[in-house]
């Protein structure tokens, strides 16, 4: 028997399709660095190529965007709970008049922090750094029962990178049931030595030309079959193409760069311009095929392909 499709749903359709419209309205951002809570995948290749900007940037839908926007409501509910029960909450930086951002290793690790309190009963003098997260009921229970460093270490690094910036030594991870509404809040110490080797880690990956060695050699293995870089790393598809991808370009500090080949510096935003410069040359490692041969003075690299045949980058 042929399965009935399910009815159409014209106006839930527009609901998310106006989102992604509004969405699309805004002004494209690329991150200058490495996301803080990036820090809890042990794949050195995917921050490297985050940096690089290899991959295009994810299409968010209209429904995701909703659930963004519902952690964003949610987060606001914990602030005025907290504030109910009597603690002191700063969500808003007096010096920017903007939530608290932080960066650190130069700037290429950057991040938000959701506030930073006082007045905990566990430790009422003590101020915290505070990551608020709204979750489905498994991955609640789950932090509950196992810890926020076990089961959403991603989360652990966001908050523990804010710590680290804003020199506080507590964080407080403050997580809501979506289901249930019950509220978990885990404590935790700042671990200075884990702070330094996270910033050494993005400090060498930042000073890398050539992307680090893969995870898993295997695109369906857990740590590559949901990774934004999947197809750049592990088929034939060539990385985006902006001055982030050319060999002439190394970076300076919070995002900023230089250009070797024309000795000036380079904006976050005049990087993205990159894909328009006729000296551009991708770094063999964004390039799906084996290097064979090279002329630096003539500024071109040849390359053969996984279809066996040969390309040359530059001067043709």
């Amino acid at each position: 028997m042929t399965a009935i499709p399910p009815p159409k749903q014209p106006t839930v359709e527009a609901i998310w399709k106006a989102r992604e419209e509004r969405q699309r309205s805004k002004p494209h951002y690329e991150g200058y660095g490495i996301s803080a809570s990036v820090l809890g995948h042990e794949c050195d290749r995917k921050l490297w190529y985050t940096l690089r900007w290899a991959s295009e940037p994810e299409e968010i839908t209209g429904h995701k965007l909703r659930i963004f926007e519902r952690g964003d409501i949610e987060e606001q509910r914990v602030i005025d709970d907290l504030r109910l029960a009597g603690l002191e909450v700063n969500d808003v930086n007096p010096e920017t008049g903007r939530q608290w951002r932080f960066s650190l290793a130069e700037g290429f690790i950057r991040g938000k922090a959701d506030g930073r309190a006082t007045g905990f009963l566990e430790a009422p003098k003590t101020e915290h750094v505070i990551e608020i997260k709204s979750m489905k009921a498994a991955d609640w229970r789950a932090v509950v029962k196992h810890g926020l460093g076990k089961k959403k270490i991603d989360h652990w690094h966001q908050l523990h990178s804010g710590m680290v910036a804003l020199g506080i030594t507590r964080g407080a991870y403050i997580a809501v049931n979506k289901d249930t509404d019950e509220i978990y809040i885990e404590r935790i110490n700042l671990d200075i030595e884990e702070g330094n080797r996270q910033v050494a880690r993005v400090m060498r990956i930042v000073e890398e030309h050539e992307a680090p060695a893969r995870i898993s050699d295997s695109e369906d293995g857990f740590a590559c079959k949901f990774c934004q870089h999947k197809a750049v790393c592990h088929s034939a598809e060539f990385s985006r193409r902006h001055c982030r991808s050319c060999v002439h370009f190394t970076f300076v500090s919070d995002g900023n760069g230089h250009c070797e080949r024309f000795d000036e510096p380079m904006s976050p935003k005049q990087q993205q311009n990159g894909k328009n410069c006729p000296a551009h040359l991708f770094l063999p490692s964004l390039v799906p095929g084996e290097q064979i041969d090279a002329n630096p003075g003539e500024e071109w690299i040849e390359y053969k392909l996984p279809d066996g045949t040969t390309w040359r980058d530059g001067v043709v």
